[in-house]
């Protein structure tokens, strides 16, 4: 059986995780007790990059998008 593009294009969207929404990750941070900064050295990237994603203005990409919303699963689940 042949995979077509548009399956294979599914499947991609399938395995990217889904960040909560911008005015949540913020909230979750806080309630975790974390700063962004402390946030920013778990995930591998600066403080103003974790600001500007719990702002919308960016969004993570690539591992990074992995990284941070498995942080904020993590962060979830500690609050």
């Amino acid at each position: 059986m042949t995979t077509s593009v548009a399956d294979t294009i599914r499947s991609f969207r399938l395995a990217c995780p889904e960040l909560p929404d911008r005015s949540e990750r913020r909230a979750i941070r806080e309630a975790a007790g974390l700063t962004q900064a402390q946030v920013a050295t778990a995930v591998g990237v600066s403080p103003q990059a974790v600001a500007l994603w719990e702002s919308g203005r960016r969004t993570p990409r690539g591992h990074y998008l992995s990284r941070y919303a498995e942080a904020l699963r993590t962060m979830r689940e500690l609050a």
